[in-house]
């Protein structure tokens, strides 16, 4: 049975009950659903949003770790368990410690044979694996399974003698693991972070060129010769949209450099993009071109899939990324994120003044109802 507004979730991977909101329950139950009426317009939800299956699976597994730990040894997340602060500020309340980022890579001088390590949605790359093996702590992989079949899939295009480009963000939690464990099936990659980076060099695919591109963060190739056989993947937080034109540019290119017969055999495109991003940018599209005044986005700044639903927002109405109610002080005045910088800044007159007021809210995928649903009820203030 699916969960209700989100059917690529089953019920018992259903969202554990701190992160429920009964507002939203009730608004997935109205008539018409996913929309709350109110005498100064309306706040609409799409039909798809929050939680998708590999975050329930991953906070499901987390929790019952916590839950079911012994008291020997510490719990260790290795990371952020999903790009969201109230969820990370969730598990360290329940003391569980979320090692930095960088400290991961050095994670045999933080971690004992007696802790507890939980490997996070987006994983580790394999030496961090390896030293958790060498420690011999017990360890908890919460990896999302649509994250590791991208890696099955890439490894298999090294094997057969592809090079890689991932259309991602190179520092990604998520990029940073399938180079890793790209790297370590001896294979190359290239780590595309644009359209403008694929167009550029599609342009002019020389080694000069590439060099100027491409830094080290983004691949392990000295030129463009492992790249002659290339298969494509994509970040599974990307937007579905770009993903389809950069493998069109490539494809493209290949075909004017090696002709199309050529160009067929030497490209590979990864056969699905994660479905849980791609349904819930399809929703929010559909629910920011049906008509709103203002969109607000909720979702942890980090999170790769939340900006991207803001971005798809902002080209249909006013949007406003914000982590959760707190930032909304007034009609006036909210604090939001600015793609710009990636931090917080003070927005002034968000508020549209007309009445009635069709307020849209998206959600990302690390999004939790709980904190949509204070969201809405902040948002509803506005609108009495």
């Amino acid at each position: 049975m699916a969960h209700p507004g989100n059917p690529d979730v089953s019920s018992d991977e259903a969202a554990l009950d701190v992160f429920h909101s009964p507002l939203v329950d009730r608004l997935r139950e109205s008539n018409p659903a996913n929309v709350w009426t109110l005498p100064g317009g309306a706040l609409r939800l799409p039909r798809v949003f929050g939680f998708c299956r590999g975050v329930k699976r991953a906070l499901a597994m987390a929790d019952r770790a916590v839950r079911e730990h012994d008291g020997e040894g510490r719990i260790i997340l290795l990371g952020e368990i999903i790009h969201n602060p109230w969820v990370n500020d969730y598990f360290r309340r329940r003391s569980v410690s979320i090692l930095p980022h960088e400290e991961i890579f050095c994670v045999e001088a933080h971690l004992r044979q007696e802790d507890l390590a939980i490997i996070p949605a987006f994983g580790v790359p394999l030496d961090v694996k390896h030293h958790l093996a060498k420690i011999g702590c017990r360890t908890i992989d919460c990896s999302c399974g649509d994250v590791i079949r991208l890696w099955r899939w890439s490894e298999r295009a090294v094997s057969e003698g592809f090079g890689v480009l991932i259309f991602g963000r190179a520092t990604h939690d998520e990029t940073v693991v399938t180079k890793s464990r790209l790297a370590a099936a001896g294979g190359k990659y290239l780590v595309v972070e644009t359209l403008n980076q694929a167009r550029k060099l599609a342009e002019d695919p020389t080694d000069e060129r590439f060099r100027e591109l491409f830094g080290p963060e983004q691949t392990n190739a000295p030129d463009l010769d492992p790249f002659g056989h290339l298969a494509l993947v994509s970040q599974t937080t990307m937007l579905y949209s770009e993903t389809v034109a950069v493998q069109q540019i490539v494809r493209e290119a290949f075909t004017r450099r090696f002709g199309e017969d050529q160009a067929e055999q030497r490209l590979r495109m990864q056969p699905a993009v994660c479905k849980a991003t791609q349904n819930r940018q399809d929703a929010a599209v559909e629910l920011c071109s049906s008509g709103c005044d203002a969109v607000i986005v909720v979702g942890g700044f980090g999170s790769s899939n939340t900006r991207h639903l803001h971005a798809l927002a902002c080209q249909y109405a006013p949007a406003w990324l914000i982590e959760d109610a707190t930032a909304i002080t007034s009609p006036h005045e909210l604090r939001a994120f600015a793609p710009e910088t990636k931090t917080a800044r003070t927005a002034s007159d968000w508020l549209p003044e007309k009445r009635p007021l069709a307020l849209g809210v998206l959600a990302g995928a690390s999004s939790p109802e709980v904190v949509i649903g204070d969201v809405l009820k902040r948002l509803a203030e506005f609108l009495q």
